[in-house]
């Protein structure tokens, strides 16, 4: 038997992304002064300008949103649904508290270690996902690919601070 897909729901997409856009949000605020904290580091070679982030991250944030709305509504077995939560659920959780620990702590190996667990776990996103929605997989790939520069990033911080 051929399950019919959920039809597409505006109001929880809506709901998923200022969820994920909150959690960013108070992630930075808790992390304190983000960009004088940055400026003040000593800070390996490619690393953007302190605007950059503003601009990267709400977008990230929204993907990664549109993401978790299109497993949690077109997943088709209990399996994929609770393999999809799972693995958004500490994606989330590892981004949460990477800025906390890397800025507001210092603890910039510790972060490292954190960034480096979030890479894996939005790798292992992006596989499963794509069981559930191909066009989740494909929305996670740019917050890979930002995350992988930032594990760069967090380890030049680490060997230079």
């Amino acid at each position: 038997m051929i399950k019919e897909r959920p039809k597409f729901n505006w109001l929880h997409l809506l709901i998923f992304i200022v969820v994920v856009e909150a959690i960013g949000s108070l992630s930075a605020w808790l992390a304190g002064d983000i960009k004088a904290v940055y400026n003040g580091l000593n800070l390996p070679v490619l690393s953007p300008p302190d605007g950059l982030f503003g601009i990267v991250w709400p977008i990230l944030y929204a993907l990664i949103a549109i993401a978790g709305y299109l497993v949690f509504q077109q997943a088709t077995t209990h399996r994929d649904r609770l393999m999809d939560a799972t693995l958004f659920g500490i994606q989330l959780l590892l981004n949460f508290i990477w800025s906390i620990i890397f800025f507001s702590q210092s603890a910039y190996w510790w972060g490292l270690v954190i960034i480096i667990v979030l890479d894996l776990v939005v790798l292992l996103c992006i596989l499963q996902f794509y069981r559930s929605s191909r066009l989740a997989a494909i929305l996670m790939v740019p917050y890979l690919g930002w995350i992988c520069f930032a594990t760069y990033l967090t380890l030049g911080v680490a060997l230079l601070n």
